[in-house]
């Protein structure tokens, strides 16, 4: 089975080659990247993956609104570069706490389904102030308990064998489910889940990094930032989830190799 990830991102040069190494690690093979006016120097981060046929990059200046725009670009132009693909953000970690790999945990799932919706799970800043030089899952392992309201987002990880319009960040218009097969409609899923898929949704960071992401905007609205109850409502330190940590040698390995 072979998975690719779509995404936009700005100015997120600290944190590409992460992102790409974790999710190289549970099995995604390719990466389709929309640069949307970065002023950092992403490509010193990856001209490498380009070379190596990893990442594909598409330079995508339009102002927001232009996530969905991108998103479809992708499913047009590239219908049948991987079985599946997730539409994700670049502070999103996909993962199975029950296989190695997705490709695995997505095989263990029933076929009908055009699309599964994965539920975040949001954490806080684990009370650091500022950026330091250390893995996004190493830095953050303090998260609010399950049941928070933001947890009910869902992205989703769509089969590319349809062809379908994506409207909305967080789905698609196909048949969506979540992993233990409950119909899901819309950006939400009733009864999260996260067991069998999750997406660790590292939203604020430091509360450095969350004012500086704040100031740029966000690719799916041409609205204001997030107002400062959506920072507040992950601070809580309810649970210490070290769980994803367990990539965490192999990811520090690959990351050392650069």
């Amino acid at each position: 089975m072979n998975l690719a990830i779509c995404a936009i991102f700005r100015n997120e040069a600290l944190y590409l080659r992460e992102w790409i190494e974790f999710h190289r690690l549970v099995g995604v093979d390719r990466f389709f990247l929309y640069n949307n006016r970065s002023e950092d120097d992403y490509h010193r981060v990856l001209d490498t993956y380009i070379a190596a046929g990893v990442v594909v990059l598409t330079e995508w200046p339009h102002f927001p609104p232009c996530q969905v725009e991108a998103y479809q670009h992708y499913i047009d132009t590239q219908p049948r570069v991987a079985d599946w693909t997730a539409f994700l953000d670049i502070d999103e970690f996909l993962w199975s706490p029950r296989f190695k790999t997705i490709p695995e945990a997505l095989d263990s799932l029933p076929q009908h389904s055009g699309a599964v919706g994965v539920n975040w799970m949001c954490f806080g800043s684990s009370s650091h102030k500022e950026w330091h030089d250390a893995p996004v899952i190493e830095r953050f392992t303090w998260r609010p308990h399950a049941g928070i309201p933001s947890n009910h987002y869902i992205k989703s990880i769509v089969r590319m064998d349809q062809h379908f319009v994506i409207a909305d960040p967080h789905c698609a218009q196909v048949p969506t489910y979540s992993p233990s097969g409950k119909l899901i409609l819309g950006s939400h899923c009733a009864d999260h889940e996260h067991d069998l898929l999750r997406i660790n949704h590292y939203g604020s960071k430091s509360r450095q990094e969350w004012v500086t992401r704040q100031r740029l905007g966000k690719p799916c609205s041409n609205s204001a930032p997030s107002p400062e109850r959506c920072y507040e409502e992950i601070q809580a330190r309810d649970v210490e989830d070290c769980e994803i940590q367990r990539y965490l040698p192999q990811l520090k390995e690959r990351l050392a190799l650069g």
